[in-house]
C-alpha cells in the first residue's frame, strides 16, 4: 500500500459492540470481501486475520484492538476491530479515539446489551460518524422489527433503516437497498421497504430545506442526492443508518462498504484539538488536517511484540511522515528517527514508504513512547509549544488485587513483567503499597486481572497468586495517657538498660507526628534522646492495636533513667516502642479507615436495588443524574473496606449492566463494633504467629 491517495479519501472505521456481537467476524468478512485477505478468517477455529493474540484465540474473545486495511470504491478505509466485554473497555477507547466513523454491531437474537449502551454514546460524545449493523440475521431467534424498534428507543429516532432484510433466522435470503428499490414489499420482508424508505427520507430531508420542499411535494429524491446529503446529516449526529448483514452467508458486507465509502466521514470532516500546555485550562486550538503541515500524531496503542519490540500505533492527525523522519516526544522532549513505518493487517506489517495526515501506521522501537503522547517532527527548540493532542480519556481500574509470586525469587522479575503489560493497557496499574508493603496490581474486573496473569505466565513464564488486598487502615488516639516502660536485662555481660516515661496527646487530623524532649536535669542523656524518638517512629510504623501505622499523635518524653554501663541507644528504642504501646493503648485508641466516593452507573430499574445495596455497605448517598438510555447515576460515599470486591458483585445485581468510578476522599473513625472485629481478628493473628 502507496499514499497515492489524499485526506479526502480516508475513511478510518471502529468496529465497536457488546462481545460476542459479531464485530471481528464482521471485520474479517469485510477484509475477504475487498479482497485485503485471501481468506476470510473464523473467531471459532482461531483463524481469525484480526484476533491474532495467543490469549484472544485461547477464549475466543477480542481482548486488544486490532488494525486492518483495504481499499474500496477508490478509498482507503483502516479498520480498528475492538473488544466488545467491559472488561476491556480500554483497548475500545483506544480504538475510538483513532478514528472518524464506528460501526456499531448488534446481534440480532441478543439485541441491544451494555456495552453496545456505552460505545454508542461515547462514539457521540466524540462527534463522530455512527453507523449500526445488526448482525447474525441467519441466527435462530431473530426479531429484526424488535430489533430496529429497541435500537430507535435506546438511541434515538435518528437510527433509520438503509436496508432490510428478506426474511429472518432460518428463512434469510438477502437485503434490499431501500434507496434503490423500495416500490415493492416482498412479504418475506419484516419491514416494508417503502416504510423504511420513508423513514429515511424523512430524516434526511429535516437538514436541507430545498430537499424538504421537493419531499413534501412529492417528488422522489434520487438515491445519489440522499447519500450526499446523508453524509452531512451523519456529520451532525443527525442521522445513523442501520443496515443487516450476515457473515456467514457474505450478506451485506458490500453495501456496507459501499455506504463508508460514499457517506462516512473522512479525517477533513472532524474536528480535532490540542493545547501549546499541559495544563488543565489551557486555551485549545484546532489540529488542521493538512497534508503538508508541522506533523502532530498520537499515540494510542502500544505493543510489545515478541519479535519487533515495542511497536507505538500512531494516528497521524496532521503532516506527513517519511522512514527517515526525526520523531520528537512532546512529553518528554526525546527524539528517535522514524525507521520503518507500518500499515498492519492484524499480525501482518506492511512497510510503506509514507504516510499522511489520516492515516493510522505503527512504528518499532521508539522506546519513550507510551499511549497518549503526542509525536511531533518540530522539537523543543522553537519559540513556540507545539500542539499536543489531548490525553485519551481513559477509565480508572476499579478492582484491585494483592500479588505474591509463587516462586520467591520471582518478584522483581514479576514487577518488570507486570510493568510492561501496564505499558500496553492505561486500565491495568500496578503499585507497591506504601504502607501494607504489598504488591498490588488493578484492573477493569477480575476478568481483566486474569487476563493479565495468563499473559504474565505464557510471555514471561511467570505465575503469581493473588488475593484481596489490605485495607489501609491508620492508627491514631481520642484521648491523652502517659506510661512508663523498664527495659532491664542482664545476660551475663554488659547488661542493658533503659526507662522512658512518655506523654500521648491527639493531634489533629493530617498533622502528622511530633516530638517533645522536656526531659530536665539529664535523667535521659543528650545522646539518647534521639533513640527515644527513634523508638517512638519505629513503633508507630508498625501500629498497636492493628497493625497498622499512626498518625497525628504528639509523643512527650519527660522522664527517664539510664546505667551508666548498661545503657545503649538499642536499649533505649526498646523502652521508648513499649512505653508507647501501654501509653496508646490507655489513650482511647481508634481506628481511621479510606473512604472513597464512588459513582455507579445502572440501568433505571436497578436503581432502588443499588441504593439500598449501598446502604447495607455503611454508604452515604450523595446524590443521583439521569444520563440517556434510561441509564441512571448514584453518588456516594462509602468506606473502601466494603467495596473492595464491589465489581463483581455489581456484576451480579445488574446483570453486567452496571459500571462504577471511585476516588479517596479521606479517613474516617471506624464504628466501635466494626474497630472490634478488626482488633480481635490482628490479635488472633499475632497469636499464630507467635505460637509457631
Amino acid at each position: 500500500m502507496t499514499a497515492t491517495y489524499h485526506i479526502t479519501d480516508i475513511r478510518n472505521v471502529a468496529l465497536a459492540g457488546h462481545g460476542a456481537s459479531g464485530k471481528t467476524s464482521l471485520a474479517d468478512a469485510l477484509l475477504f470481501a475487498a479482497g485485503a485477505t485471501n481468506r476470510k478468517g473464523s473467531v471459532d477455529d482461531g483463524t481469525s486475520a484480526l484476533d491474532v493474540d495467543e490469549e484472544e484465540k485461547r477464549r475466543h474473545f477480542t481482548i486488544d484492538c486490532h488494525l486492518g486495511h483495504l481499499s474500496w470504491a477508490d478509498k482507503q478505509i483502516h479498520l480498528i476491530d475492538t473488544p466488545g466485554y467491559p472488561d476491556f473497555i480500554g483497548n475500545a477507547l483506544s480504538g475510538l479515539a483513532a478514528v472518524e466513523n464506528v460501526v456499531v454491531a448488534v446481534s440480532g437474537p441478543s439485541g441491544i446489551e451494555v456495552n453496545t449502551r456505552r460505545l454508542f454514546h461515547e462514539a457521540g460524545r466524540l462527534g463522530l460518524g455512527r453507523f449500526v449493523v445488526v448482525t447474525k440475521m441467519d441466527a435462530e431467534n431473530v426479531d429484526y422489527r424488535a430489533d430496529l424498534e429497541s435500537i430507535r428507543e435506546h438511541f434515538g429516532p435518528q437510527c433509520v433503516p438503509f436496508n432490510v432484510p428478506v426474511g429472518q433466522g432460518s428463512t434469510f435470503t438477502g437485503i434490499i437497498d431501500v434507496l434503490q428499490s423500495h416500490d415493492e414489499d416482498p412479504a418475506a420482508c419484516p419491514l416494508p421497504p417503502s416504510e423504511a424508505y420513508r423513514m429515511v427520507a424523512e430524516q434526511i430531508v429535516e437538514l436541507d430545506e430545498e430537499l424538504m420542499m421537493r419531499y413534501l411535494e412529492g417528488e422522489t429524491i434520487e438515491p445519489g442526492e440522499l447519500r450526499k446529503a446523508a453524509h452531512d446529516a451523519i456529520a451532525q449526529g443527525k442521522l445513523v443508518p442501520v443496515l443487516c448483514a450476515c457473515t456467514r452467508k457474505d450478506v451485506g458486507l458490500r453495501e456496507l462498504l459501499d455506504l463508508i465509502a460514499t457517506c462516512g466521514l473522512s479525517p477533513d470532516d472532524i474536528h480535532r484539538f490540542g493545547t501549546r500546555s499541559t495544563e488543565a485550562d489551557a486555551p485549545e486550538e484546532e489540529i488542521r488536517p493538512s497534508e503538508d503541515g508541522t506533523l502532530v500524531a498520537q499515540v494510542f496503542k502500544t505493543v510489545n511484540d515478541q519479535f519487533m519490540g515495542k511497536l507505538s500505533y500512531l494516528r497521524i492527525l496532521s503532516g506527513r511522515m517519511a522512514p527517515d523522519t526525526t520523531l520528537v516526544n512532546l512529553r518528554s522532549g526525546k527524539t528517535a528517527k522514524a525507521g520503518h513505518i507500518y500499515v498492519l493487517q492484524g499480525k501482518q506489517q506492511e512497510e510503506v514508504p509514507t504516510a499522511i495526515a489520516g492515516d493510522i501506521v505503527a512504528i518499532a522501537k521508539f522506546e519513550d513512547l507510551h499511549v497518549s503522547d503526542t509525536v511531533s517532527n518540530v522539537g523543543g527548540n522553537t519559540t513556540v509549544a507545539q500542539l499536543r493532542v489531548r490525553p485519551i480519556k481513559f477509565p480508572v481500574p476499579m478492582v484491585p488485587r494483592a500479588v505474591q509470586p509463587k516462586a520467591r525469587d520471582d518478584e522483581a522479575k514479576i514487577s518488570a513483567g507486570l510493568a510492561k503489560i501496564a505499558d500496553e493497557d492505561p486500565t491495568f496499574s500496578i503499585r507497591r503499597d506504601a504502607q501494607t508493603h504489598e504488591l498490588v496490581i488493578s484492573g477493569m474486573s477480575d476478568l481483566h486481572l486474569d487476563v493479565v496473569q495468563q499473559r504474565l505466565k505464557h510471555r514471561y513464564k511467570l505465575e503469581m497468586n493473588t488475593h484481596v488486598p489490605q485495607v489501609p487502615y491508620l492508627e491514631t488516639i481520642l484521648g491523652e495517657a502517659e506510661a512508663m516502660h523498664r527495659h532491664k536485662k542482664q545476660t551475663g555481660g554488659r547488661g542493658q538498660f533503659g526507662e522512658v516515661h512518655l506523654r500521648l496527646r491527639p493531634r489533629e487530623r493530617g498533622q502528622g507526628f511530633n516530638f517533645v524532649d522536656a526531659i530536665k536535669g539529664a535523667v535521659i542523656p543528650n545522646q539518647f534522646i534521639p533513640a527515644v524518638e527513634k523508638g517512638i517512629r519505629e513503633q508507630m510504623e508498625k501500629g498497636v492495636i492493628s497493625g497498622n501505622q499512626v498518625v497525628d499523635v504528639e509523643a512527650e518524653v519527660f522522664f527517664g533513667k539510664d546505667h551508666p554501663v548498661d545503657s545503649s541507644e538499642q536499649a533505649v528504642k526498646t523502652a521508648s516502642a513499649t512505653a508507647f504501646r501501654k501509653a496508646f493503648e490507655l489513650a482511647r485508641p481508634a481506628l481511621l479507615e479510606p473512604i472513597v466516593t464512588i459513582e455507579v452507573t445502572v440501568p433505571g430499574e436497578k436503581f432502588g436495588d443499588i441504593s439500598a445495596d449501598l446502604s447495607t455497605r455503611r454508604g452515604h448517598i450523595t446524590g443521583m443524574d439521569s444520563l440517556p438510555g434510561g441509564l441512571q447515576i448514584i453518588r456516594a460515599e462509602v468506606p473502601l473496606a466494603e467495596v473492595l470486591t464491589y465489581a463483581s458483585q455489581l456484576k451480579s445485581m445488574t446483570g453486567g449492566q452496571g459500571s462504577f468510578t471511585m476516588d479517596f476522599k479521606s479517613y474516617d473513625p471506624v464504628p466501635p463494633n466494626v474497630q472490634q472485629q478488626i482488633v480481635e481478628r490482628y490479635k488472633k493473628s499475632r497469636a499464630g504467629i507467635e505460637e509457631e
